[in-house]
């Protein structure tokens, strides 16, 4: 049976296993996000966590990141699902889709890949650089437009506009591209990038490239993990990301989960 984890070195040590798998999952230790957690866990003969599931209630929909390492795995889910919330966003290995799939109705939102900057190169561009901005809590408003136009399915989530690390390209007034970041931590050296859309007008340009290059220098700077998730069929960003040094790690699923009626 799981026990809900807070030891969070015990966690930390465990989710090292694998920091581009478990990137989330580190960052999520941080205190901005660690009480909106629940890590799911279950243990060795030394009370080492072997595997682990994460709950997270910080978002209008729940989210659930579900990667196993070990065969005890499925049993953990097992136990688990009974006390996932009743509609859920979920990451998790095609290996166990069944396993929610019989309590939960399923919306297919695609296979994803998570990518990690292995061996950084900058972004060679002619864009002026001088139109990129920092982005604060003041442009709230002209991001959810943005958004809307430019990446109406994505996830952009207004508070992460604290960390410092969304930039925009912007010419009188008009954003044409934003970079920003899902996760960053730099208690925990992780960031994960995100949130990551052109507009549809301005497309082909290399301006999310630039974007994406500016806050890449910046973690490198600060001596972090750097790593981002991709729909798998999209491949403009894929090229643009791997042109920036990234590298293909982990296949996953995502779904959308809820009971049905």
């Amino acid at each position: 049976m799981f026990t809900f984890a807070i030891d969070k070195e015990r966690l930390y040590r465990h989710f090292q296993k694998d920091p581009v798998l478990f990137a989330y999952h580190i960052g999520d230790l941080d205190d901005r996000y660690f009480p909106n957690c629940q890590y799911a866990s279950i243990y060795g003969e030394t009370a080492q966590i072997l595997d682990c599931v994460l709950i997270y209630s910080g978002l209008a929909t729940p989210a659930v990141l579900a990667f196993g390492m070990t065969g005890g795995f499925r049993s953990l889910l097992d136990d688990v699902v009974p006390v996932l919330p009743l509609r859920f966003h979920c990451h998790y290995q095609q290996a166990y889709r069944e396993q929610f799939r019989q309590s939960f109705k399923e919306t297919a939102l695609g296979r994803c890949l998570k990518m990690k900057l292995t061996s950084f190169r900058p972004a060679t561009s002619t864009l002026d650089t001088a139109n990129i901005v920092r982005l604060d809590r003041s442009h709230h408003q002209q991001l959810l437009t943005f958004y809307r136009a430019a990446y109406p399915d994505g996830y952009f989530d207004p508070p992460m506009l604290d960390t410092g690390k969304y930039v925009g390209y912007q010419i009188h007034g008009e954003l044409m591209a934003v970079a920003g970041v899902h996760v960053y931590s730099p208690k925990y050296k992780t960031a994960v990038l995100g949130a990551i859309a052109t507009h549809p007008e301005h497309r082909g340009q290399g301006i999310s490239t630039l974007l994406t290059s500016t806050l890449c220098r910046e973690f490198l700077d600060e001596e972090m993990m750097v790593s981002l998730n991709v729909r798998a069929d999209n491949a403009p960003a894929i090229r643009s990301y791997t042109s920036l040094g990234f590298v293909a790690a982990h296949e996953y699923q995502e779904s959308l989960f809820e009971i049905d009626g």
